[in-house]
């Protein structure tokens, strides 16, 4: 809770009761990030059924998670300020995307300023979101299960 306080407004970070709630139904989609020992940062994801948004409700009601959703909703990535402009956020992401690259993909939203960090972690920008989450603007980015990309290909090439 005390990075996601360093992290977002009191109007855009989650409640104890909301991280509860994703703990509790999805612990394996909490990732945390060490160097030396020391907890430097961390992710969490929901995962989702149908299609590449993230709507607003899922940031309050962890029950909107679906354990064999296709894809893997970013919810916060967090790192203490102290190791930030390091690589270690990048390289955080990079190393859950990479342990955890079953389904579809992987959804977010940023800020302006993050979008060309998450394209160097390969997300997609699609759009401006439509989430008034924290009453901020927000920004849609997707990146794609390259598994999925590659056997795809590979029917296309059959076919």
């Amino acid at each position: 809770i005390l990075l996601k306080k360093i992290m977002f407004s009191s109007q855009e970070a989650a409640s104890k009761d909301s991280l509860k709630g994703r703990l509790e139904v999805y612990p394996e989609g909490f990732y945390l990030y060490y160097v030396d020992e020391t907890p430097i940062g961390y992710i969490g994801v929901l995962k989702k059924a149908i299609n590449v948004n993230l709507p607003d409700e899922m940031y309050e009601n962890a029950s909107l998670h679906h354990p064999n959703g296709d894809y893997q909703l970013f919810f916060p990535v967090c790192i203490l300020p102290d190791y930030r402009h390091k690589g270690y956020a990048r390289k955080m992401v990079k190393e859950y995307v990479s342990l955890k690259e079953n389904g579809k993909g992987f959804v977010l939203t940023c800020k302006d300023h993050l979008i060309p960090f998450y394209e160097s972690c390969g997300f997609r920008f699609k759009g401006v979101s439509k989430s008034v989450h924290g009453n901020a603007k927000w920004n849609d980015m997707v990146r794609i299960n390259e598994r999925r990309k590659i056997v795809f290909l590979f029917f296309l090439v059959l076919f």
